[in-house]
């Protein structure tokens, strides 16, 4: 973590008195969810792969070219 990151995370515990390491944890959480929902929510076999809206930081999906590419991995793997 850079320096300037560090700083806003001291100004942060400091002004709602919390430690660094809970602001590090809320900082890390939304992350963590999309990690977590990627491997539970995906299905590989069936391309099934549903967005995650993080707010305030974006949206995060499969584009189509990119199911079709897994797919035709799948494919290939599964001939062999």
């Amino acid at each position: 973590m850079n320096r300037e990151v560090r700083v806003l995370f001291k100004e942060l515990a400091k002004k709602h008195g919390l430690t660094m390491e809970q602001i590090e944890k809320v900082f890390e959480a939304p992350f963590k969810l999309q990690a977590h929902n990627m491997k539970q929510r995906c299905d590989r076999e069936k391309l099934k792969f549903p967005s995650l809206r993080i707010p305030y930081f974006g949206i995060f999906h499969c584009p189509e070219w990119h199911k079709k590419r897994l797919k035709k991995k799948n494919d290939e793997n599964n001939r062999k």
